[in-house]
């Protein structure tokens, strides 16, 4: 009979621990994805950082979506996502990518012109081309 207070006592507190799912809002979102290039298969120094963004092409310094992960060779598959509130349906969106390594100044290569534009004409999937930088 104690055992059975016990246990009771126990569990009882527990009874009121019920949880209940709030509804949760469908959210709708904009996508990019595809690979990022060199012209030819590249193996990547050590420390190899790929950066890939979907920039406003009209409005130096606005960033919709970024990503930013370890690679040691070329070509590498990339995705990125956001809510769909935040884009523009007016913004000229272009992918841009960088290769950076610790220790460097300026990235080893780098998205140049063309820019692959991206959201508000359709296409969802890039293939991005990264050059070596222009020579200053």
């Amino acid at each position: 009979m104690r055992r059975l207070l016990v246990a009771v006592g126990l569990l009882l507190p527990l009874a009121g621990c019920v949880t209940d799912t709030p509804d949760v809002e469908q959210v709708e979102y904009a996508q990019v994805s595809g690979v990022i290039a060199f012209k030819e298969k590249t193996l990547l120094p050590d420390n190899s950082r790929i950066v890939v963004a979907v920039v406003d092409a009209n409005k130096r310094g606005t960033i919709l979506m970024q990503t930013e992960f370890s690679a040691a060779k070329l070509p590498v598959p990339f995705f990125l996502s956001t809510p769909k509130e935040k884009y523009d349906d007016n913004a000229d969106y272009v992918v841009w990518a960088a290769v950076n390594v610790d220790g460097l100044a300026q990235p080893l290569l780098q998205t140049r012109d063309p820019f692959v534009r991206v959201l508000n004409n359709g296409v969802t999937n890039a293939l991005v081309e990264v050059k070596a930088p222009a020579p200053r």
